[in-house]
């Protein structure tokens, strides 16, 4: 099976926003330390600046499903809840 891709965008609410980028920073930290991560990039809209997109590259489903129960993704989660105004999550494969 070939690598699994995912972009996660978040839309961050204003009042919350370093809190915010703070949480990001550190779950892009380690999450670059798990096995199965290729790349973990977070990334700011030009034209939004409360608009996050994180474009992640893993070697298979089952890293996915490793790094959804892993601590520091967890207390993300946690760290987001009601400070955001969305979020977006789309898991895809190269095609061509």
């Amino acid at each position: 099976m070939s690598e699994l891709k995912i972009v996660a965008a978040i839309a961050v609410k204003q009042q919350f926003q370093n809190e915010i980028v703070e949480a990001l920073k550190t779950v892009v930290d380690a999450t670059r330390k798990e096995a199965g991560n290729v790349s973990y990039d977070l990334h700011q809209d030009l034209t939004n600046p409360l608009k996050y997109t994180i474009l992640e590259v893993w070697k298979s489903q089952a890293a996915i499903d490793e790094h959804n129960e892993s601590a520091h993704f967890k207390a993300f989660v946690a760290a987001i809840d009601g400070k955001i105004d969305s979020l977006s999550v789309d898991v895809i494969k190269k095609v061509y």
